[in-house]
């Protein structure tokens, strides 16, 4: 699929490509409502992964290390047409007002099936403008996501279990396409330490600090990458209280079926633990 940059023959292309009316919208506001919408295929594709594998001296080939995915961006081109010059000039204002603020807003894409993901953008480039006549522009937006992945727009299945023994079996279902390393995890007391292992993954994580049969817990990631733990009680920052091993994050879902088993000690009849995210796509 082109944008005006990719192809000389803009005008056929874009007929023969557009995506539907309400694909695609940035900020609240559909982009179809500022012109004729084209997309390059890029956002079909996955996001390029950053880092090397590790090389070892006097030695062939080299030893795989993980990766991570980088920032992706997104390309798309609109042609706007006016019936004036005037016109013309007033729908590109009003175009780059919505692009203007600096900060990421929400790019939502509304799938064939009816499936709404949404990820943070910005636009950090020139629209390269490149004018037809008086009343006809073709703008090419290049679309910055940070985070690399979209995401559902609504959140996974309740998965909250009741923690009756030691070990306590649970599965936490991951349907994305991509596995999840923010999980916001709710425990609700009473709990004296509790330890979460998903041997699917290998990651533990480990509360230890009494949680009373009234309170909850509740650990997640912030938006500036900083793990955090809030008591429902004061909300108090007890992030001291969590230790965790086997991954860099503090919980990681893989796509598909996750089997975990909760140990603990101090447990009561009201003692349960709750994983919720919004599925991750590439």
């Amino acid at each position: 699929i082109v944008s005006a940059r990719h192809s000389k023959n803009y005008p056929s292309q874009a007929r023969r490509h557009n995506m539907t009316s309400t694909a695609w919208s940035f900020g609240g506001t559909t982009l179809a409502t500022y012109g004729i919408v084209t997309q390059i295929n890029d956002y079909l594709d996955m996001p390029e992964s950053r880092g090397d594998n590790q090389v070892i001296p006097y030695r062939h080939g080299t030893i795989f290390a993980k990766k991570f995915y980088n920032e992706r961006k997104l390309s798309f081109g609109i042609a706007i047409s006016a019936a004036s010059a005037a016109a013309l000039e007033t729908a590109l204002d009003t175009f780059r007002q919505k692009l203007s603020l600096r900060t990421q807003q929400t790019l939502s894409v509304t799938l064939e099936n009816g499936t709404t993901r949404t990820a943070s953008a910005s636009v950090d480039g020139p629209l390269q403008v490149e004018r037809s006549g008086s009343k006809f522009a073709r703008v090419v937006v290049d679309f910055t996501v940070p985070a690399a992945v979209f995401r559902l727009s609504t959140v996974i299945t309740d998965n909250t279990t009741a923690v009756a023994a030691s070990p306590q079996a649970m599965t936490v279902a991951n349907p994305g396409s991509l596995e999840e390393r923010d999980p916001t995890i709710v425990i609700h007391g009473a709990f004296t330490v509790v330890t979460i292992t998903n041997s699917t993954t290998g990651a533990v994580l480990v509360y230890t600090g009494a949680i009373s049969t009234t309170e909850t817990v509740t650990i997640s990631t912030a938006a500036t990458g900083e793990f955090t733990a809030v008591l429902s009680t004061g909300s108090a920052n007890v992030i001291g209280n969590v230790t965790h091993s086997g991954e860099s994050c503090l919980m990681n879902f893989i796509p598909g079926n996750n089997t975990l088993a909760i140990t603990s000690t101090g447990r009561d009849a009201n003692s349960t633990v709750k994983c919720s995210f919004f599925a991750p796509f590439m």
